[in-house]
């Protein structure tokens, strides 16, 4: 609407419309020649069984019966057919679809001879270049940054100026061009992904929620959780109450991007999820976003009582004052610098 774009975006929808429903009568189509087809051959079958039994007289009616029986019994096996052929050529493309996600080459290579996992979680970043694309300015040009264990960050900064982007850094989704990221004196480099993410965990303002139950969704973030620990992270969350009082409890479905809950409350699910994991170090991506300023308020007040204890880097625009950062920083010209004021 800002762009007064709104007739393009609105063809181009409408395009994509069109297609999917071309397609979708193309299938209904095909399904219903094919359920014609059985049913046409169904009753041949069975006309050409009773012809055969008349034409062959008195001595032909036992083999007619069993004609009829056959041709009745394999019409219902086979008059599903169509319908399972349509089923079965969009279960392969789905699975078509997976296959090629599975099969990419992961973000980051994994290092041939990995270094032993560190003791500690500090996070230390020096002299950081990184770009998306050689024909596109750099996002970091000498990015100097540390987390000490126990430290609370707060980086600010408007959109597009790298805040995301440090995300993808620290969780080896991206390399930098040149300098180091160590976490516990260890360059990430030198360590597999999965050692670095189980010591550094996110939530970003994007976290989903899949319609399944709030225990698998919780589980996401540890597999083999014990329920008291599923309880214990819905506590801190501040949402713990609320799942207790409901019917069904642990076991009461999300809904599609958790369409069950409210705004704040399906915020909190994923936080929960989040505080689940072991990670010491926590890293929240504009994890507010969205919510109205009361519970803009509320979610971040609860964040900040349920994170105590861990490394936590918040990336927001702004703060709104119940965070309690012990050190303030702003992104600007790919640099991490005070913030002033």
């Amino acid at each position: 609407l800002a762009a007064g774009a709104e007739p393009r975006a609105a063809a181009r929808v409408a395009a994509e419309g069109a297609h999917l429903a071309a397609a979708q009568r193309a299938l209904a189509r095909r399904g219903a020649w094919g359920g014609a087809a059985g049913a046409l051959l169904t009753q041949a079958a069975l006309l050409g069984a009773l012809g055969y039994g008349l034409a062959m007289g008195q001595a032909g009616v036992a083999a007619a019966v069993l004609g009829l029986f056959l041709a009745i019994a394999a019409g219902e096996a086979l008059g599903l057919m169509p319908r399972a052929g349509a089923a079965l050529a969009a279960a392969g493309a789905s699975a078509r679809r997976l296959f090629e996600a599975a099969d990419q080459a992961p973000p980051v290579a994994e290092p041939g001879a990995p270094a032993a996992t560190p003791k500690g979680h500090a996070i230390r970043i020096r002299d950081l270049h990184f770009g998306w694309a050689p024909d596109r300015a750099a996002v970091f040009d000498g990015l100097d940054l540390d987390v000490p264990e126990g430290a609370r960050i707060a980086l600010l900064g408007p959109s597009g100026i790298g805040k995301s982007t440090l995300t993808s850094l620290l969780l080896k989704l991206a390399a930098p061009q040149s300098g180091s990221i160590t976490l516990g004196g260890v360059d990430i480099a030198t360590l597999p992904a999965d050692v670095v993410r189980s010591r550094i965990a996110c939530l970003t303002q994007d976290a989903r929620l899949f319609d399944d139950s709030i225990e698998a969704n919780l589980r996401i973030g540890r597999p083999e959780a014990e329920e008291v620990a599923l309880w214990q992270a819905l506590d801190r969350a501040g949402i713990g109450e609320l799942v207790r009082s409901l019917p069904e409890g642990l076991t009461t479905r999300c809904g599609e991007a958790g369409a069950r809950f409210s705004g704040g409350q399906a915020r909190r699910l994923v936080l929960a999820r989040a505080l689940l994991s072991e990670a010491p170090v926590l890293i929240l991506d504009e994890p507010a976003a969205g919510l109205d300023p009361d519970t803009e308020r509320a979610f971040l007040e609860t964040l900040g009582e349920a994170t105590a204890g861990r490394s936590v880097i918040l990336i927001v625009h702004r703060l709104v004052g119940v965070e309690r950062p012990t050190r303030i920083l702003r992104l600007a010209a790919g640099r991490a610098m005070p913030a002033m004021g």
